[in-house]
């Protein structure tokens, strides 16, 4: 049996199943955005939808270090997270409404 892969959040610095995490990528242009599918090329940051988790790891001394060179946050960066974390569940609670 395979064991599920496992990645840290920038925010809580938490290990947690990959499929729980949203994928963050730093474009060719400095610029870091939501990876949804998780397909992009290149190093990837993961952080929790949490609300808190989302805040710390957005500041730009973070995410620097997980890229390895400076970059930007976009401009709606921490909506995106949210709207990409979506129905998935977080700690074995579900993000969205039922009637969802």
């Amino acid at each position: 049996m395979r064991r599920e892969p496992a990645r840290t959040c920038l925010g809580c610095r938490r290990v947690r199943p990959k499929r729980e995490l949203v994928r963050l990528v730093r474009s060719e242009r400095g610029i870091v955005v939501v990876d949804a599918p998780a397909r992009a090329r290149g190093r990837g940051a993961y952080v929790c939808p949490e609300p808190a988790c989302v805040e710390r790891a957005l500041s730009r001394s973070r995410l620097a270090h997980a890229f390895r060179r400076p970059s930007e946050v976009a401009s709606d960066l921490a909506a995106s997270v949210r709207a990409a974390a979506g129905g998935r569940a977080v700690g074995g609670v579900e993000t969205t409404s039922p009637g969802r």
